[in-house]
């Protein structure tokens, strides 16, 4: 069998010389075992190689779906923003049909979402969405507040003054006023509780404010008269009518013809008395008639 050798010379020249001898065999072996060991390292290679990309692949996926999250919470969260404003909305409307006159800008809730480029960290685009998503629902929930709040006082104030006499309440002459006056029938002076608006007998009488007829009837000096009581406190009497158009309990706006002028009672010509009380007394009827013009009715 043939063999081989190998001659080892190491560096240091004072170092002993070895020789190796290698027969096919061996050489063989040791090639195999080289072949071996190549083999390894090329598996162990593969093997972290193919890990990594596992890993690449699995944080994009980790990724996508994070993302995919924020998106939907942040469509959630749109959709919230968009009913609470269509709620304001309706606020809106509401306060303007009780104020025609007025106008609230709700330009600044409104954000520009596509000014600025998403670039390569869409999470930090995201997060600036939100910031701006958490500045709307704070002005929509504010803004929702304030009209409710504004809706409800204009609405009881509109109710107020729907239910305050503020119209002559016959087109007719003005002819005597509220205080001191002679009385036409002795010449003494006597204090006047209302006005006297003198028409031609059966000229309507209308309603100066919303209100619910309460009293119809005759009474001592006022002839026929009716009473309407338009609040808690404010109720308005009309007296010495020919007619009545109205019963007690019935309700009435402001305009509607509820009697018509006549002479009953006390009366030296056909004209209304028209009075004004405030919890049961009465106050000057011209603090509450808006005019169009001196002497003049406004309906």
């Amino acid at each position: 069998m043939l063999k081989g050798s190998l001659n080892w010379v190491p560096g240091n020249p004072s170092s002993r010389r070895r020789q190796i001898i290698m027969s096919p065999a061996r050489a063989g072996w040791t090639g195999f075992a080289a072949l071996g060991v190549v083999c390894v390292f090329m598996a162990l290679g593969f093997s972290l190689g193919k890990g990594v990309s596992d890993n690449s692949r699995m944080s994009a996926d980790q990724e996508y779906l994070t993302l995919q999250g924020e998106l939907i919470q942040l469509n959630t969260r749109v959709e919230n923003v968009q009913k609470a404003l269509e709620l304001v909305s309706q606020r809106e409307e509401l306060a303007f049909m009780a104020a025609a006159d007025m106008n609230i800008d709700f330009s600044r809730l409104q954000g520009d979402f596509t000014e600025e480029n998403t670039g390569t960290n869409i999470f930090r685009y995201i997060d600036n969405i939100e910031l701006r998503m958490v500045l709307c629902e704070r002005l929509a929930c504010s803004e929702q507040i304030a009209y409710d709040s504004l809706a409800v006082l204009l609405v009881d104030k509109a109710d107020q003054l729907r239910h305050t006499p503020s119209i002559w309440p016959v087109n007719g002459i003005f002819i005597s006023d509220f205080g001191a006056r002679v009385d036409p029938f002795t010449g003494a002076v006597r204090y006047h509780k209302g006005i006297d608006l003198a028409a031609v007998t059966g000229t309507p009488i209308y309603a100066p404010a919303d209100g619910t007829v309460s009293f119809c009837g005759w009474s001592g000096g006022w002839g026929l008269n009716l009473v309407i009581r338009h609040s808690d406190m404010i109720s308005t009497r009309f007296a010495h009518c020919s007619a009545i158009e109205v019963a007690v309990g019935q309700s009435v706006q402001r305009g509607d013809l509820v009697a018509r002028v006549g002479s009953t009672g006390r009366s030296v010509g056909p004209h209304v008395h028209y009075e004004v009380l405030k919890n049961g007394v009465q106050i000057d009827p011209e603090d509450f008639i808006i005019r169009a013009g001196p002497m003049e009715a406004a309906f």
